[in-house]
Parts: structure tokens; C-alpha cells; sequence
């Protein structure tokens, strides 16, 4: 495993690095859009490609994306019970921002750099579970809880959600990269170069695109909500993860594959949410204020647990 501090140290500094460039307008943040989909429909993808293919399955490792999809479920049932009494813009957004991760721009860089290839055909899986848990439940309880649907009538999108699954270059990956997993087929030698060079790329982009999103002007509005959200999605992903990473028998699951589990439970709001609170008429600033709170608050719990649980 390489050095911990290293990497957190290295990860910082880039991020540091977009947020400058950001300041300096180099990049504006609409420029993060374009990198953002640079990464979702190239660089990851070709992440999927590179791990998942090569996963040497067992059946223990079915429970990566059924935890977090449980978590989802678990999440999503309590910031429905409690903010039922909050106004309608302020209940949907507190309840999207409680359920999802951002997996590949935050997590996967500081996997790919700690633990290498093992620790990236663990959390390809978790963040299998988590495409499932923001495109398809969260979508559907924003769309529920918008300030648009007043009347509480259910107006799901259906081929929306079909459309983003099928469309989804990611999910695409994953699908394509489990074929080839379980049929045996040889990528060719020059195809799978190419994967590699641009998986190598997804590491800087994706932590170049956290800075360029990270905001440090917080409004005072709505903390009490914030905090409530903060509190609860930390709470209990630490209780969740900690309780599993110490009871899940270490005969069956080994030590990677527990603490995977327990830092895939504290990671930051996905940013897929930005983009659903517009289309649903949330207020983006406080959507995007959460998301970058996590962010900071992610990399500090994650860095200590890292530390903590490596002995």
C-alpha cells in the first residue's frame, strides 16, 4: 500500500491546483461541465473497463452494491421522516442530498492511489450500487418532493430514467466490462493500452474538477437543515460502516475489502445532484453548498479512518 499522507497530500494539492486555476480564471465553472462530461462518458468508462474486467468474482462480493443500495433505501426513509414538516423547496433538497455518493470523481483517485488494482475492483462494484441509488431513487424522490409537483402527484419520468440508463456511458461500462469478465474474451493488446493510458487520466481530471467546483462562500440560509443532513448522512454511514467493517468475519471478507465498505459510507454528495435540482426547481446554491461540505468534510474523516483502521 503506497503511503497514506502521501496521497492525501497529493490529492489536496490538485484539487488546490483547480480551485486556482478557478480563482485566476484560467477555468470557469462552466468549464467544470465540460470536464465533468469528459470524465463521465471517457476517462471512467475506461476506469470500469481496466478493473472490472479483470475481478476475480465471489459471491461475497454481491455485497458491495447491495449495502449501499440498502444504505440508500435506509437514508432516503429517514430524511423523508425527518423533514416532512419542512416547506417543499427545502424538504426535496435536504432529501436528495442525503442519499448518493460521489464515487468516481472523489473516491476513486484515492482507492487507485492507496490500494492500487484490488482496491479499485472493490469499489467499481460499490459505485455499481450507487449508479442504481442517484439515477434511480434519488431521481425518482426528487422528482416526487419537487417544488413543482405542489400537489404531491406523482409525475415520474419514467423514460427520463430508462433514457439516462440506457444513455449512461458508465452503467454502458459496467455492462460491457461484466460480459467480458464472465465470457472469457481477450481484449486486444493495443485496445487494452488504450484503456489504460486514458484510465490513467481520470485520477488528476477528476480531482482538477473538485476544485473547480469548490466554493468556500456559504450562505447563512437554511443552516439548521444543512446541519440536520451533515449530521445524519455522517452519523449514520460511520455507525453503518464501523459496525461492519468490525463484525463482517475476516475469514470471508478480508481487510481491504471491509474498510472499502466502511469509507464507501462517508463519502460526499454526488454531484448528479446539481444538475437534478435545477431540473426540478430546487435551489441549486444550497444543493451546491452541501456537496462542497461534504467534500472538505469527506477527505478529513476519510484520511483520520484510513490512518486509524490500517493500524
Amino acid at each position: 500500500m503506497t503511503d497514506v499522507n502521501v496521497i492525501f497530500l497529493l490529492s489536496i494539492s490538485i484539487v488546490a491546483i483547480g480551485y486556482l486555476v478557478k480563482k485566476l480564471n484560467v477555468l470557469k465553472e462552466t468549464d467544470g461541465d465540460t470536464i465533468a462530461k469528459i470524465i463521465f462518458n471517457v476517462t471512467l468508462p475506461a476506469v470500469i473497463l481496466k478493473f472490472t474486467t479483470t475481478i476475480q468474482f465471489e459471491i461475497s462480493l454481491v455485497l458491495l452494491p447491495l449495502i449501499n443500495i440498502g444504505f440508500g433505501f435506509i437514508m432516503a426513509f429517514l430524511a423523508i421522516l425527518i423533514f416532512r414538516k419542512h416547506p417543499p423547496h427545502i424538504k426535496g433538497a435536504m432529501i436528495m442530498t442525503m442519499i448518493g455518493f460521489n464515487v468516481a470523481n472523489f473516491f476513486f483517485p484515492l482507492v487507485e492511489g492507496i490500494w492500487g488494482q484490488p482496491g479499485m475492483q472493490y469499489i467499481a462494484l460499490v459505485d455499481a450500487g450507487n449508479a442504481f441509488t442517484i439515477f434511480i431513487l434519488c431521481y425518482i424522490l426528487s422528482t416526487i418532493y419537487s417544488p413543482k409537483n405542489q400537489e404531491n402527484v406523482v409525475k415520474i419520468n419514467v423514460k427520463y430514467i430508462l433514457n439516462r440508463i440506457i444513455r449512461s456511458a458508465p452503467i454502458l461500462s459496467y455492462i460491457v466490462a461484466l460480459i467480458i469478465n464472465f465470457s472469457g474474451i481477450v481484449i486486444p493488446s493495443f485496445f487494452s493500452e488504450l484503456i489504460d493510458v486514458l484510465a490513467r487520466a481520470n485520477t488528476a481530471l477528476a480531482l482538477l474538477l473538485l476544485g473547480v467546483f469548490l466554493h468556500f462562500k456559504f450562505g447563512k440560509k437554511e443552516w439548521i437543515s444543512i446541519i440536520k443532513v451533515l449530521v445524519l448522512r455522517y452519523s449514520v454511514g460511520l455507525l453503518v460502516g464501523l459496525t461492519l467493517f468490525f463484525l463482517l468475519p475476516p475469514s470471508i471478507f478480508n481487510h481491504l475489502f471491509r474498510i472499502i465498505i466502511c469509507l464507501s459510507l462517508i463519502l460526499p454528495v454526488g454531484l448528479a445532484l446539481i444538475p437534478f435540482s435545477v431540473e426540478n426547481g430546487y435551489d441549486q446554491k444550497l444543493v451546491t453548498m452541501v456537496v462542497n461540505l461534504t467534500i472538505i468534510i469527506s477527505f478529513g474523516l476519510i484520511w483520520f479512518l484510513i490512518l486509524i483502521l490500517n493500524g
